[in-house]
């Protein structure tokens, strides 16, 4: 199972992370931003500072707590899976 060990750089516009099989993948926000730009608290993406409050989690992916928030008002957290940094993340 593929899962993210480290997260090695946060930018604005992607996140560099390693992977338990030793490959090191860039992902680009924007796109994922821009694909889910309906989702209520998706704004705080763009202020770097929160970006970097970016965890680890435990089935591996990236992820921020409490980040979005359903039409009810629930708060979610907003995550990237570690399967889709490894088909779609380039590689550094």
């Amino acid at each position: 199972m593929i899962r993210v060990v480290k997260i090695i750089e946060v930018q604005q516009e992607y996140i560099d992370c390693e992977l338990n099989n030793g490959i090191k993948k860039r992902i680009a926000l924007h796109p994922l931003l821009e694909k889910h730009s309906n989702f209520k608290g998706i704004e705080q993406f763009k202020n770097l500072q929160f970006l970097k409050k970016a965890k680890i989690g435990a089935f591996g992916e990236i992820y921020w707590k409490n980040a979005v928030y359903t039409s009810s008002n629930e708060k979610w957290n907003y995550d990237i899976s570690p399967e889709f940094i490894n088909f779609h993340g380039a590689s550094i």
